[in-house]
């Protein structure tokens, strides 16, 4: 019998390279055009009445917070007010199930649903337009039939789906300018304790204070505080982020470095893990592998703040978390840091699974898969 045909030879190297020159089309869904204010009627923003309003305001404040009362600065990170002020103004905070997206913009949120690519808007909630736009804040709830949004100056509003405002939160103390009242955590918890209320929303401000709020949503439309805590003594120049991961309980907070000694690695690096619990002190920090951990003394904290003017003044930046991300399966987390380092960590034991800095990681921008370091191999989107 005759041999059959072979059939054409492909060159490897044929076929790789037009393998790379494949263009794929990029669909555009959807295109916001520039927000335009809205003017009060009868432009009374000029009006003599809201000078001399204004003109009688401007100076109360002034003495209110200069001359009868004035607080001591709180100095936030130089690495995370840098950050956060090159971030852009406007946020796509996409819902857990991954059906609901949430447009932040400057005056209003859109809430769009995956039922038509996101290309309708079934939800508007209307906002005050924010001095800061980057330090705010959004959060879906663990259910996505919430979304909490927090302003610059920490005050939180709730909406529904609808984009209907349900109720306002104030923080219990604020001043104007202070970027350390905004929210550097806003998240929902499952609430088990009561019917009466539908979740538990935990808002933590850069200054590492904590405010659990209850809220119920329906016919019983309200909300209450639950509790508060502190992180300051862990954290004396305050926290930059903070994500929960539902499977083990746990608030993983981040914050800026230390150099105390006898701590674990997690800790040197400004990150700690605490057990959410169901009662007083609600939330215990987490060690493991007998880390030495313990609270920072005042006078440690005072030489730790010294020691970032000391920082500052040899131009060298105090590094730190600045965002966290778990992986879908839960079992890892990728923190960024102001110096633009990328650390793998596994959850919830807080130990290294490795650590590239800038110069070493080989792209900045795409997808680094991490197989080496896991069972799975999972994907992080830098």
């Amino acid at each position: 019998m005759a041999a059959a045909d072979s059939g054409p030879t492909l060159n490897p190297g044929t076929a790789e390279s037009e393998e790379e020159t494949i263009l794929y089309d990029l669909l555009v869904t959807t295109e916001w055009p520039p927000e335009t204010e809205v003017q009060p009627r009868g432009n009374r923003k000029y009006g003599a009445s809201f000078i001399i309003t204004k003109a009688i305001r401007d100076h109360l404040l002034f003495f209110r917070q200069y001359i009868w009362y004035s607080p001591a600065p709180f100095l936030l990170p130089d690495g995370l007010v840098r950050l956060v002020n090159k971030q852009i103004n406007w946020h796509l905070v996409l819902a857990s199930n991954g059906k609901l997206l949430a447009a932040v913009q400057d005056q209003c949120v859109e809430i769009r649903s995956a039922k038509d690519d996101f290309t309708s808007v079934i939800g508007k909630c209307q906002v005050p337009k924010d001095p800061k736009p980057q330090w705010r804040r959004v959060a879906w709830s663990y259910d996505c039939t919430l979304l909490a949004y927090a302003e610059s100056t920490g005050t939180v509003r709730l909406f529904d789906l609808m984009g209907s405002e349900l109720f306002v939160i104030s923080p219990a103390s604020s001043f104007a300018g202070d970027l350390s009242y905004a929210i550097a955590g806003l998240i929902f918890l499952e609430y088990k304790g009561s019917a009466q209320w539908s979740a538990e929303l935990l808002v933590i401000n850069y200054r590492g204070e904590l405010r659990s709020y209850l809220v119920s949503v329906g016919t019983n439309q309200s909300y209450q505080e639950s509790h508060s805590f502190s992180f300051s003594s862990y954290y004396p120049h305050g926290i930059n982020t903070a994500v929960y991961h539902p499977g083990h309980r746990l608030l993983l907070v981040g914050g800026c470095e230390t150099a105390e000694v006898g701590v674990s690695k997690a800790s040197s690096c400004g990150l700690s893990a605490w057990r959410v619990l169901s009662g007083s002190p609600y939330y215990k920090q987490v060690t493991n592998g007998g880390d030495r951990v313990t609270a920072v003394p005042k006078t440690l904290g005072l030489l730790r703040m010294l020691n970032v003017k000391f920082y500052s003044r040899q131009g060298h930046e105090q590094d730190g978390v600045f965002k966290m991300s778990l992986s879908p399966d839960g079992s890892l987390l990728a923190t960024i840091h102001f110096s633009g380092k990328l650390s793998i960590w596994a959850v919830p034991s807080l130990k290294q699974q490795g650590s590239w800095d800038q110069n070493e990681q080989v792209r900045l921008l795409g997808i680094i898969t991490l197989s080496s370091v896991s069972s799975c191999s999972t994907h992080f989107i830098c």
